[in-house]
């Protein structure tokens, strides 16, 4: 009797054990399901609530079937649980990314470039942006200047622009412009030339004027041939920083120039009157165009330099002078003195104008040589080997642009703007 008194306070402790882990059991599913929220707030959003997934998942498993789980069960439940959490995950990174990231500003111009990180152009031609290493802002003001190759053709708004920074090469050039084109000048020698015609706004004034030049023949009262014209006007000045500064997007200079190996240096004297004493020491030309005049110069001062020769410049050397001039007047379009503008004439205005080009260059000084194994050129060479590099990248510039810069006529008939193929059209 005993016993059976045992075996029954055995069972009723047994089940009344059983009766209060199922009460503990309903008692913390009954607290998740009295749990009505929808979603969970985050950083400012409110993201679906994924307990209540894994509520519906963990209710349903007793803690016996616990010791029954096998690799395949815990495989599948947590891959459920990694689908059920990603959203979570989702959104608490694009949240916190969206703070990170800095408020773009609204635009009241749509034609303008959206976003705060993004480079802005201004009417001027400078560049603003993040990007303080870029060429966008390194090359400025280099950038209101044409790529004489890329932009071809040569647009009816683009200013011829001759930069001089040697006294020799500019009396030789300026010469031929008038004698054998009669271009039309405006010197800018001075830095209050530049101030003054800054001023003025020059460049608009001679544009809207039409004083570029004239496209309309004397004879014939009818348009030179594919767009060919008459007495140019050119601005002229040693002064390359300053001067390109008096360009715009409208009117967009396009430069030439003649290069010198460092022996044979000839400089402006308006550009030893600016520059500090200790600029001319040694690589004049890199200093010069990298407006770094002081110190020492890296790659950065170099590949300033070798951009202007290479993108920006027609470039021509004094042992091809005669060459690089009558390349010049082709690419621009000029008509020489006597000449008639004609497709048909095209050979005759040719040889007028190498005959007048080689009757004035002919008396310009030749190039000075130099021992390159004596211990003097040592010296000089290790005090202006970039001036040297850039003399030497000046010439293979002007041997690229053997086949790069062509004819206006041959640029028009590329573009499709030729006369030849306005008649066709007319024709068909």
């Amino acid at each position: 009797m005993s016993s059976g008194n045992s075996k029954k306070r055995r069972s009723r402790h047994e089940s009344g054990g059983a009766s209060q882990n199922n009460d503990r059991r309903r008692t913390l599913g009954d607290d998740d399901l009295n749990d009505t929220t929808s979603g969970i707030d985050v950083l400012g959003m409110t993201i679906p609530n994924p307990l209540s997934s894994i509520r519906d998942i963990c209710y349903q498993l007793s803690l016996s079937s616990l010791s029954s789980l096998t690799p395949t069960k815990i495989l599948v439940y947590g891959g459920l649980c990694v689908i059920i959490l990603a959203p979570l995950f989702d959104s608490v990174a694009q949240k916190a990314s969206s703070y990170l990231r800095a408020p773009s500003p609204v635009e009241e111009d749509e034609s303008e470039i959206k976003g705060e990180a993004l480079p802005h152009v201004t009417k001027d031609g400078k560049y603003h942006g993040r990007y303080p290493n870029s060429l966008l802002t390194l090359f400025y003001p280099f950038t209101l200047f044409r790529d004489v190759v890329l932009d071809q053709p040569v647009g009816l708004n683009d200013v011829p622009f001759f930069w001089h920074a040697h006294v020799s090469d500019e009396m030789a050039v300026k010469k031929v412009l008038t004698t054998c084109y009669s271009a039309d000048l405006v010197e800018l020698d001075s830095l209050e030339d530049i101030t003054k015609a800054k001023k003025l706004d020059l460049v608009s004034i001679l544009v809207s004027q039409e004083r570029l030049g004239t496209r309309i023949s004397d004879t014939t009262k009818e348009p030179f041939f594919n767009g060919q014209y008459s007495r140019p006007m050119v601005i002229t000045s040693p002064h390359i920083q300053e001067a390109a500064e008096l360009f715009n997007q409208d009117n967009y200079g396009r430069m030439f120039s003649f290069y010198r190996h460092p022996i044979d240096y000839d400089v402006h004297p308006n550009l030893k009157k600016k520059l500090p004493p200790e600029a001319g020491a040694n690589n004049f030309l890199t200093r010069l165009l990298s407006d770094v005049h002081t110190g020492n110069l890296g790659f950065k001062e170099l590949g300033t330099a070798k951009q202007v020769i290479r993108q920006v410049s027609v470039a021509g050397t004094r042992d091809l002078m005669s060459e690089t001039l009558f390349r010049i007047a082709k690419y621009f379009g000029w008509i020489p003195v006597g000449g008639s503008g004609t497709k048909v004439g095209e050979e005759n205005d040719d040889a007028i104008a190498k005959a007048c080009i080689e009757n004035i260059v002919k008396t310009v000084p030749g190039e000075r040589y130099a021992d390159h194994n004596s211990p003097e050129w040592q010296v000089f060479y290790n005090a202006n080997q970039m001036d040297c590099q850039l003399y030497e990248l000046a010439r293979s510039t002007w041997r690229a642009q053997i086949q790069t810069i062509i004819p206006l006529t041959v640029q028009k008939v590329r573009a499709g703007q030729g006369d030849d193929e306005e008649k066709e059209v007319e024709g068909s």
